[in-house]
C-alpha cells in the first residue's frame, strides 16, 4: 500500500459547503456570511489565468477549498493521462485545498474522452488497475485523495465478480485513499439496481469517509423500468435527507457538500439548502453537540 499523508485539516470538521459557480464568485467575495467551504471542479480551473485566476486566489484566501475532479478516469485500462495529472498537481499546489477527490469511473479510451462517468467492472483485473491509478495520482500529489461511490443505471452481473462495497473496502486497504460518500448516489444505485441498501451500508468502510455529497435527482418515468437520474438539478429529496441523517452518525465530523450543477439557483437559495444540512445535523446530534463539532473547525 502506498504511504500517503492523510490530509484532514481541522478547518474541514463538520463544515457545510456548496459548489463554486462563476456566476456566484463575486458575490461570495462580498457577502458577510457565506458557506463554510467551496468545492470546485478541477477541470474548470486547470488553465485559469488573468482575472479568473485572480478571483480564484481571492476566494482561496477567504474560503477553504475542495477540489473535485471529473476527468481523471481512474478506472481507465490505459493508465493515468500524465498531462492531465500534471495540470491537476499544479492546481492543487497553487490552491492547497482541504480535500481532493475523484470518481470511481472511467471516461477515456483510445485517446478519446467521453462526457460521462462510465461504470468500472468490479473484477480483480479492474481492481488492480484502479489501485495502480490511484497510487499514481496520490504519489504525484503527495497526499491522499477521496474516491466517490458511483451512481449506477445498469447491472453488470455477468461481468462483476466482486460486490461494490467489498471493492470499496479493497481500494481503501490497498491504496490508503479515502472515500467521498455521495448519499444521493447510494440511493440512486440501490433503487435502479434493486440493491439492498441496508446490507450495502452495513459494510461501508466508514473510517475512511472524508466527505459527504448531497444532491438532487430526477425520475425518468419513460424508461422501462423507470430510472432515477443523478442530474444535480434540484433540491435534495426527502428520501436522501433521511438517508443522510442515518449515515452521518458514522462519521459526524466529516464535511458535507451540497451539489447543484444543473438549473443552478440563485446563491441565496443554494445557501438555504446548505442551512438545511446544518439543521439536519442539529436534529441528529443536538444543537450543542453540532456546534461543538463546528467550533473545532475554527
Amino acid at each position: 500500500m502506498t504511504q500517503i499523508h492523510c490530509n484532514r485539516p481541522d478547518q474541514a470538521l463538520g463544515a457545510i459547503g456548496i459548489g463554486l459557480k462563476h456566476q456566484h464568485a463575486e458575490t461570495l467575495l462580498e457577502i458577510d456570511r457565506g458557506p463554510d467551504f467551496l468545492e470546485l471542479h478541477a477541470e474548470n480551473y486547470m488553465n485559469a489565468g488573468g482575472p479568473a485566476q485572480e478571483r480564484l486566489q481571492a476566494l482561496a484566501r477567504r474560503y477553504p477549498l475542495s477540489v473535485h475532479g471529473v476527468g481523471m478516469s481512474l478506472g481507465s485500462a490505459e493508465g493515468i493521462d500524465t498531462r492531465h495529472l500534471e495540470r491537476l498537481r499544479q492546481l492543487v499546489d497553487t490552491l492547497r485545498p482541504i480535500l481532493v477527490s475523484e470518481h470511481l469511473a472511467w471516461s477515456r479510451l483510445d485517446g478519446h474522452s467521453y462526457n460521462d462517468l462510465l461504470p468500472v467492472p468490479l473484477t480483480e483485473e479492474s481492481l488492480n488497475l484502479l489501485c495502480a491509478n490511484i497510487d499514481c495520482v496520490q504519489q504525484s500529489l503527495g497526499r491522499r485523495i477521496l474516491v466517490e461511490n458511483p451512481s449506477l443505471y445498469v447491472c453488470l452481473d455477468g461481468i462483476n465478480t466482486i460486490r461494490e462495497v467489498d471493492f470499496l473496502n479493497l481500494i481503501v486497504e490497498r491504496t490508503g485513499c479515502g472515500l467521498l460518500f455521495d448519499v444521493n448516489n447510494a440511493f440512486i444505485s440501490a433503487s435502479n439496481l434493486g440493491r439492498d441498501l441496508g446490507n450495502y451500508l452495513a459494510d461501508i468502510p466508514w473510517h475512511a469517509i472524508g466527505e459527504w455529497h448531497l444532491a438532487g435527482h430526477s425520475l425518468d418515468e419513460q424508461a422501462s423500468p423507470p430510472l432515477y437520474i443523478d442530474d444535480h438539478g434540484s433540491p435534495v429529496s426527502d428520501v436522501v435527507w433521511r438517508l443522510y441523517r442515518q449515515v452521518i452518525r458514522m462519521a459526524p465530523e466529516v464535511p458535507t457538500l451540497i451539489e447543484w450543477d444543473n438549473n443552478v439557483p440563485a446563491l441565496d437559495r443554494w445557501l438555504q439548502e446548505a442551512e438545511l444540512a446544518r439543521r439536519e445535523r442539529c436534529g441528529v446530534f443536538g444543537e450543542r453537540e453540532s456546534r461543538s463539532i463546528a467550533l473545532r473547525a475554527l
